[in-house]
């Protein structure tokens, strides 16, 4: 765990943050709290992801933003996740790759201040170490048509 650094780290908490929501449901208000109480280094040095409380705080700022921010987003990220990936519901899909693809795609549609490429390619890595042996390809190809839809109404200039 302390080899992840800087957004990277961000991401990986973001993630844990949505795939506990999206497991547990509930308020994401207290998601982020039982989150915090169970790996905040601060409150237990034994469960607290190998963390300087220093790095764990700033890392999880960010997190918390990409939290809130694809939780307020959902029901348009879900939508536009839904019409690309046919032959596939997000029910079907793995809970680690759905909570990657809304988080990427979350960045790409809403995050200026960071590049498509950098979104999917952050995605992929995560899927390839959390998920299953298939992930990395699976989010690739949805991210990749996704970036394309947005590319094109950027295009429009919509």
């Amino acid at each position: 765990m302390t080899a992840l650094t800087g957004r990277h780290l961000s991401r990986y908490l973001a993630l844990a943050l949505l795939f506990q929501w999206d497991a547990v449901g509930g308020a994401p208000l207290d998601t982020v709290r039982l989150f915090t109480e169970n790996f905040d280094p601060k409150n237990d040095k034994e469960l607290s992801l190998e963390l300087e409380p220093e790095k764990f705080n700033a890392s999880f700022r960010l997190a918390t933003e990409f939290f809130f921010g694809v939780i307020n987003n959902l029901q348009e990220l879900d939508k536009d996740i839904r019409e690309v990936s046919t032959n596939w519901t997000l029910e079907r899909m793995s809970r680690v790759d759905v909570a990657l693809i809304r988080l990427a795609y979350y960045e790409m549609r809403h995050r200026e201040d960071i590049p498509f490429k950098v979104s999917i390619d952050e995605a992929i890595e995560l899927a390839k170490t959390l998920g299953d042996r298939d992930s990395g390809a699976f989010v690739n190809g949805i991210l990749d048509q996704l970036c394309r839809k947005l590319e094109g109404q950027l295009a429009l200039g919509k």
